[in-house]
C-alpha cells in the first residue's frame, strides 16, 4: 500500500515536471520571438472560435461539394470556380483548424517547427488559391454578361475553367513554398498558438517578398472583384434603361429587369465586403508589421488572423446558399428526393429575368433572342 503511494506520488511529480517543461518550452518560444503570454481565457476563447470556424467550415463546405457531386450537370464555369473553392475551404478546415484548436487548448504552438510550417503553408496555399478564385469568378459573371448584352454569346468554357483553376493552384503553391525555400519564412504569429509568414522581419528579401505578397495576392484579386463587379452592375443598368426606354415602366419584363437589378446589387456587395472583411484587416497587418512592428499587440495581430480564417465558413454561404434554386437543390439530395426539373433548367431558370432583359436589347436592336442558348451562371 505505500509502495503504490509513493509510485503514485512520482508519477504525479513526473506529471507536474513534464507541465512545467513544456511552460518553460512555450516561454522560450514566446521570448524569442517577442510575444506575450496570454492569459488563459484568450487561449480558451480562440480556441472556441476556431473550433466553431472549423465545424461550420467542414459542415458547409462538404454539403457544397456533395451538391455538386451528385449533380454533375450543375457545373458550369462559374460553378466549377466555386466547387474548387469548397474543396480548398473544407480542405483546410479538416487538415489546419483542428491543429489551431490543439494548440490554442494548450496555450501554446503544439506541433515544433516542422508542424508550424506544414500549418501555414498548407494555409496559406488555400487561402491564396481561394482569393484567386474569386476574383476569377468575379471577371467570369463580367465576362459572361458583357458577352451576352454584346452578341449574345454566353460561354466562358467548362475547359478554360478548369485550365484558369490549375493555373491558380499553381500560383498559389508558388507563394506558399518559397518561405520554404528560404524566401521569408514561416512562424508562430499573434499569441503563439498558429504560424503564418514571418511578417516582421527587416530583411531586405523578406521585407521584398511581404510587399510583393501583398500586392500579388491581395491588391491584385480584390482590384478584378471590385472592377469586374462595377462593370457587371453597370451592364444591368443598361439592361435596365434600355428596358424602360423600350417597354415602360409598368411593363413585366420592365419589372423583372429592375428586380434582377436589385438582387445583383445586393450580391455584388455581399461579396465585395465577404473579401474586405476577410483580408484587408490581415493585409493592414502585414503592412503596419512592415513599418512598425512594435505597434502591433499579440491580440491585434491575432484577431485579424482569425477573421481571414472565417472566410471559410461564410464562402459558401455567399456564393452557393444566397441561391434560391441551388438551396432548393441542395435540400432535395439531402431528402433524397429526385428532382422534375433537369438540373441544367432548374439552375438556368434563375436567370430568367436576366435572359428577359437582354432581350429587351434584342428586341431593340432587331435581333431574335428565342433561338440562343443562353446558360448563365445562377443568381438569387
Amino acid at each position: 500500500m505505500e509502495t503504490e503511494k509513493e509510485f503514485r506520488k512520482v508519477l504525479n511529480s513526473l506529471y507536474a515536471q513534464e507541465e512545467k517543461l513544456h511552460e518553460v518550452k512555450a516561454n522560450i518560444i514566446i521570448y524569442r520571438l517577442g510575444l506575450e503570454r496570454m492569459a488563459d481565457a484568450v487561449y480558451t476563447f480562440f480556441a472556441i472560435l476556431a473550433t466553431l470556424i472549423g465545424g461550420s467550415g467542414v459542415i458547409l463546405n462538404f454539403l457544397v461539394c456533395l451538391m455538386y457531386f451528385a449533380t454533375p450537370k450543375l457545373l458550369d464555369a462559374t460553378n466549377i470556380f466555386m466547387l474548387n473553392m469548397a474543396v480548398g475551404d473544407l480542405t483546410y478546415s479538416i487538415v489546419a483548424l483542428p491543429l489551431l484548436v490543439a494548440s490554442n487548448a494548450r496555450g501554446e504552438w503544439a506541433f515544433g517547427e516542422a508542424g508550424c510550417t506544414a500549418y501555414a503553408f498548407i494555409t496559406f496555399f488555400f487561402a491564396l488559391g481561394t482569393m484567386m478564385l474569386l476574383a476569377v469568378a468575379a471577371y467570369e459573371r463580367y465576362f459572361t454578361l458583357c458577352r451576352l448584352y454584346n452578341d449574345g454569346q454566353t460561354q466562358f468554357s467548362k475547359k478554360r475553367a478548369i485550365v484558369l483553376c490549375a493555373l491558380i493552384w499553381c500560383y498559389s503553391l508558388f507563394w506558399s513554398v518559397m518561405p520554404v525555400l528560404g524566401w521569408s519564412r514561416y512562424i508562430p504569429e499573434g499569441i503563439g498558438t498558429s504560424c503564418s509568414v514571418d511578417w516582421t522581419s527587416k530583411e531586405q528579401g523578406n521585407v521584398w517578398f511581404t510587399i510583393l505578397l501583398i500586392l500579388g495576392c491581395f491588391l491584385l484579386p480584390v482590384s478584378i472583384i471590385i472592377c469586374s463587379y462595377l462593370k457587371t452592375f453597370r451592364a444591368l443598368r443598361k439592361l435596365s434603361q434600355q428596358a424602360l426606354q423600350n417597354w415602360g415602366e409598368n411593363n413585366r419584363v420592365t419589372q423583372e429587369t429592375l428586380k434582377a437589378e436589385s438582387k445583383m446589387m445586393w450580391i455584388i456587395i455581399a461579396i465585395t465586403a465577404g473579401y474586405l472583411f476577410a483580408w484587408t484587416p490581415y493585409a493592414l497587418t502585414a503592412v503596419v508589421a512592415i513599418i512598425n512592428p512594435n505597434r502591433i499587440s499579440p491580440i491585434g495581430a491575432t484577431i485579424p488572423a482569425y477573421m481571414a480564417k472565417s472566410s471559410a465558413c461564410y464562402n459558401p454561404i455567399i456564393y452557393v446558399f444566397m441561391y434560391r434554386k441551388m438551396r432548393s437543390r441542395l435540400w432535395a439530395i439531402l431528402c433524397c428526393k429526385k428532382s422534375q426539373v433537369h438540373p441544367d433548367a432548374q439552375i438556368a431558370s434563375e436567370m430568367a429575368s436576366y435572359q428577359k432583359s437582354a432581350a429587351v436589347t434584342y428586341a431593340g436592336r432587331g435581333t431574335s433572342f428565342d433561338d440562343k442558348n443562353v446558360d448563365f451562371p445562377h443568381s438569387a
